[in-house]
């Protein structure tokens, strides 16, 4: 009985010593640091990725992330692989319209800070509800009330994600939080907007096909007048040529005259048509011929 005794209580010890020695070290993984509190209150230790040392049940550790973490809004946020997932956010555009937003932000702490974020905020879990998701979700309310439902559907969403982003940045530095990245995935419209915007888009479509209707109907005005001036420059040219040489006009009389002419003399005192007679003849089956400007008939008898 006695040996048995010994044997229980030897265990006794030894389990109480590896409890104890267990409790004397702390390992801190890459990635994360480690505030050493003494009976609760911050002994102005924190501990760096490693092995370190501590006085078992008297001082304890709370430990801070220092990798990039990621808080995540979502319709399905039991679904997400997101560090701390959450319910997307309800807000209303400029103009009255419900819109959804889900979001993204990527974070850290700063380890140099965690003593001050323990003694101001508390554990990692404390900075996510008090900080990370109380101003994210309050400035994604907000901010999109200043852009119109349209501006929000359009590229300036960056504009939005942009601004949240830079207001985020300085709240979370007051608060040892460094920001990596907010990313606003997508904002969701109800579907009665989408109707609106799809009349709206058809009446806007109308509009640019009328536009340039009326549009190619003033080109083709430009064009006629452009060609009207044009003629009427070729009238008023022609007609300062014919007042200054008349003899043009006589020349195309010529001109348009039957084609049995083919030549003309032009003295001084105008333009005097020739006719070629050898054509005439030829039609006609006589026997008449010009010299000289004057005419001579002959004629042939034949002999018995």
């Amino acid at each position: 009985m006695k040996f048995v005794t010994k044997i229980i209580v030897g265990v006794i010890i030894l389990v109480v010593f590896l409890i104890i020695l267990f409790n004397s070290f702390v390992v801190v993984q890459a990635g994360n640091v480690k505030v050493l509190t003494q009976f609760g209150r911050t002994t102005g230790v924190t501990f760096e990725p490693g092995l370190h040392m501590k006085i078992p049940f008297i001082q304890n550790v709370v430990n801070y992330s220092t990798r990039q973490v990621t808080y995540e809004t979502s319709d399905n946020p039991e679904v997400s692989l997101s560090n701390y997932p959450d319910y997307s956010v309800d807000t209303t555009s400029s103009d009255g319209q419900q819109v959804k937003l889900k979001y993204t932000v990527r974070f850290s702490i700063d380890g140099k800070k965690a003593e001050w974020i323990y003694n101001n905020i508390g554990d990692m879990d404390d900075v996510v509800e008090k900080v990370v998701k109380t101003e994210t979700r309050s400035l994604s309310r907000n901010i999109p009330k200043k852009y119109s439902a349209a501006q929000l559907y359009s590229e300036q969403v960056f504009d939005v994600q942009d601004e949240v982003g830079e207001s985020l940045r300085p709240i979370f530095d007051e608060n040892g939080i460094i920001l990596d990245e907010f990313l606003l995935r997508k904002i969701d419209f109800t579907e009665e907007y989408f109707n609106v915007l799809e009349e709206k888009q058809i009446a806007e479509e109308k509009i640019v096909v009328e536009m340039n209707i009326l549009e190619q109907e003033k080109i083709k005005k430009e064009q006629e007048i452009v060609r009207a001036e044009a003629e009427a420059r070729q009238i008023e040219i022609k007609g300062e040529a014919l007042k200054a040489y008349p003899q043009i006009i006589q020349l195309e009389f010529i001109q348009k005259l039957s084609p049995n002419i083919s030549w003309g003399i032009l003295p001084e005192g105008g333009v005097i048509p020739i006719l070629d007679l050898s054509k005439l003849q030829e039609q006609t089956g006589g026997s008449q011929s010009i010299t000289g400007g004057t005419s001579q008939e002959s004629s042939a008898e034949s002999s018995e």
